[in-house]
């Protein structure tokens, strides 16, 4: 299978650690924005991700792809049970909440400081990422078998909470202040190392860094 997106997480970063923490051997392709003018037209709907799968067919939407990466492997990350799943599914729709609204603070065009301005306003009190954060807080508190957002393992609702995480703590928004983004969020801080910790998560993220 090959994965297709460009070198940032985005829309594609949980997909690849879903397929990382079930043993699924794809090719992750990336490239460089400047290439996207002559990639598009090769993609089924002009957008990315897509995953290529063995047989040679496309699927697309970012959504689809980790239900499928989480459905593929081994553990399975999205259950085969219908209420389990489910509860995985209204997950994930709550968190995409917060990965769209961090898209925004990078709109084509921003400069860096407004970049950060966006970032912070999305960060603060009710606003809509420090909503899903919070959220996501009291899901983890209330779930007894955690650390994770929702049921007894690791599920690819970890794997996106992560990439939230690690966009909001990271250099994408443009400003060392949002180190510390998660300090109110102490159980979210702890899936995501939960998340981080597992072994073939560790691998690919330390082979990123190399």
């Amino acid at each position: 299978m090959k994965l297709l997106y460009f070198p940032f997480p985005v829309r594609a970063e949980a997909i690849r650690l879903a397929l990382k923490a079930g043993g699924v051997t794809f090719e992750d392709a990336r490239f460089d924005p400047s290439e996207w003018p002559a990639i598009k037209p090769t993609t089924p709907r002009g957008q990315v991700p897509t995953l290529t799968l063995d047989d040679g067919s496309v699927v697309t939407e970012s959504v689809a792809l980790l239900r499928l990466a989480g459905a593929l492997g081994t553990p399975r990350l999205y259950p085969a049970e219908a209420v389990a799943a489910a509860r995985v599914d209204e997950a994930v729709d709550i968190l995409r909440g917060a990965v769209e609204a961090l898209v925004a603070t990078h709109a084509p065009g921003l400069s860096v400081a407004e970049q950060a301005r966006l970032g912070a306003a999305a960060l603060s009190p009710g606003a809509p990422v420090a909503a899903v954060l919070a959220w996501a807080d009291a899901a983890v508190e209330g779930n007894p078998a955690g650390p994770y957002v929702v049921g007894s393992g690791l599920s690819i609702a970890d794997c996106l909470l992560k990439v939230i995480a690690d966009w909001v703590t990271g250099p994408e928004l443009a400003a060392a202040a949002f180190k510390g983004a998660l300090d109110a969020y102490p159980r979210v801080r702890g899936a995501v190392a939960a998340t981080s910790a597992v072994p073939a998560i560790a691998a690919y993220e330390a082979a990123l860094k190399q």
